[in-house]
């Protein structure tokens, strides 16, 4: 038993209860039950691609509410691929520069603040950096990084430029 079995049990509580509009009070229909209740998985999940089609910060708050109210623990965000990398690097700073626009980015403190909401509901974040294969979005910022101006994926495995980069961002 953790703290998030218990979640998961008062979430199943939850949704037995309905309100009677008529007496006015909350209500279990079927009150002697037996609930013999646990996932299949240990994993369960659902993915977002936020490279490819950007989700505002409250968009994901309500899909990890959701997520919770189905009891699926697993959020596995796909950050970046070669479309967009939409996330704040304080090492790279430039690395940004490949989102979609200005307003369409997310900080360091808005990903600590995804995981953190997603924690307390007993959901891991477990967010994908897809390269060094589609990485496109990562030659935006810097294209040494990069096999040619015209050639931008994958990473650039002869250029010690891209071993620097990869090696701080970890």
């Amino acid at each position: 038993a953790t703290v998030y079995g218990a979640l998961r049990g008062l979430e199943t509580f939850s949704q037995l209860v309905t309100y009677n509009f008529l007496s006015g009070k909350y209500q279990i229909q079927n009150a002697s039950l037996s609930i013999h209740d646990k996932p299949r998985f240990p994993h369960r999940g659902l993915m977002i691609d936020t490279s490819r089609h950007f989700e505002p910060i409250m968009t994901i708050r309500k899909i990890i509410d959701s997520m919770s109210y189905a009891k699926l623990n697993v959020l596995h965000w796909h950050v970046v691929d070669s479309q967009s990398f939409p996330m704040q690097s304080l090492s790279y700073p430039k690395l940004w520069n490949g989102a979609y626009t200005r307003q369409e980015r997310y900080t360091v403190d808005d990903a600590r603040g995804i995981v953190e909401y997603a924690r307390q509901r007993g959901i891991r974040v477990l967010a994908e950096f897809d390269m060094p294969g589609h990485a496109a979005s990562w030659c935006v910022g810097y294209p040494e990084i990069c096999p040619a101006p015209d050639c931008t994926q994958p990473l650039n495995p002869a250029a010690n430029e891209t071993f620097n980069l990869i090696e701080v961002s970890n």
